[in-house]
């Protein structure tokens, strides 16, 4: 079974903190490499995660990003994600994603909602 490619990095400047998810995003393991590599971020920034590289999704994986959005706001965390292809955001709007954090089709977009020094 192909695993998701997770990359965390962070910018002392605008005190953010990005994981770029790339592959699947199927299984309760996928789910909780991305919840520990969203929790890793540290305190007071914000999160963008960046979702464009993600090449299925299920239920699993839309229950996790909800879980990061919660987990995010109950630290005091801005979050947003990112992704760029419109079928894969529909499915995030359409799981009520937006709801709990701002879904964009661009960094750039996300990047003002999250970064404190923007």
């Amino acid at each position: 079974m192909q695993m998701p490619t997770l990359i965390a990095r962070t910018d002392p400047h605008r005190r953010l903190a990005v994981v770029e998810v790339a592959g699947p995003l199927t299984t309760p393991d996928h789910a909780s490499a991305l919840a520990a590599a969203c929790a890793a971020s540290p305190a007071g920034y914000g999160l963008i995660t960046q979702l464009s590289a993600v090449t299925t999704i299920n239920d699993t994986g839309l229950d996790a990003l909800k879980s990061v959005a919660e987990c995010s706001a109950s630290r005091g965390q801005r979050v947003a994600f990112v992704c760029s292809e419109l079928m894969m955001r529909a499915d995030l709007v359409l799981s009520d994603l937006d709801t709990l954090a701002p879904v964009v089709a661009d960094y750039d977009v996300a990047l003002p909602l999250v970064s404190l020094a923007a």
